[in-house]
């Protein structure tokens, strides 16, 4: 039996997977969190085969708590689940430890042969996936002129960081934390391929997402 966790701070998303796989004779979900540091106090008590693990929460960067996930427990088998598939947020997470990455929307068969197929010491990533990974690392012109989808808010603290605002003042300037602000700061970094804030400006120039 492949003992499964998941990580999601969406409530439908948990009840989601667990009803996908809930009349599965090889797979049971053993755990459910639905904050990292829910996860990583509790995480040692009963360790799972395959964790399923949210990209973007919002009292952690999924990306570090793979990574430290990974230290910690090297036997556990990471698949990323997200929204977004831009190539920084894929590559980061592979590069990062884990086996695999999916997307919010992925169907029935296909969660179960990504589970199963990273329990058996395999890697698994969707044909769309793949397909993304390829354009990007052969050039093709698509991917260079690709223009991601930010949100409202991820727009508006671009545009306080370009202004050079800090963390704390973004916060002050739009009433939200500035944990909340770091959070949209690292998907920005994620969404544009980019390692810092440097990078992130550039690029933002580059793709008009900024003047």
């Amino acid at each position: 039996m492949i003992k499964v966790a998941i990580l999601d701070d969406h409530n439908m998303v948990l009840r989601g997977i667990e009803t996908m796989l809930e009349d599965s004779d090889s797979i049971k979900i053993i755990d459910t969190y639905s904050r990292g540091q829910q996860l990583l106090d509790n995480i040692s008590n009963n360790v799972p085969h395959v964790l399923l693990l949210d990209i973007n929460l919002t009292d952690s960067n999924g990306i570090d708590l793979c990574k430290e996930l990974t230290k910690i427990h090297p036997e556990l088998a990471i698949i990323a689940l997200s929204n977004y598939s831009e190539t920084g947020f894929i590559k980061n997470m592979l590069r990062n430890g884990a086996k695999g990455y999916l997307l919010k929307n992925t169907d029935k068969q296909e969660l179960i042969t990504a589970i199963t197929t990273v329990y058996k010491g395999g890697k698994y990533l969707p044909r769309s996936i793949q397909d993304i990974l390829l354009n990007d690392s052969i050039g093709n012109p698509s991917q260079i002129t690709f223009i991601p989808k930010l949100t409202r808010r991820e727009k508006e603290v671009l545009d306080l960081i370009s202004k050079e605002y800090i963390n704390q003042e973004i916060a002050d300037i739009l009433f939200i934390s500035t944990k909340t602000v770091e959070s949209h700061r690292n998907n920005l970094i994620q969404k544009l391929g980019v390692r810092n804030t440097a990078g992130l400006i550039r690029i933002a120039i580059e793709k008009g997402l900024i003047d």
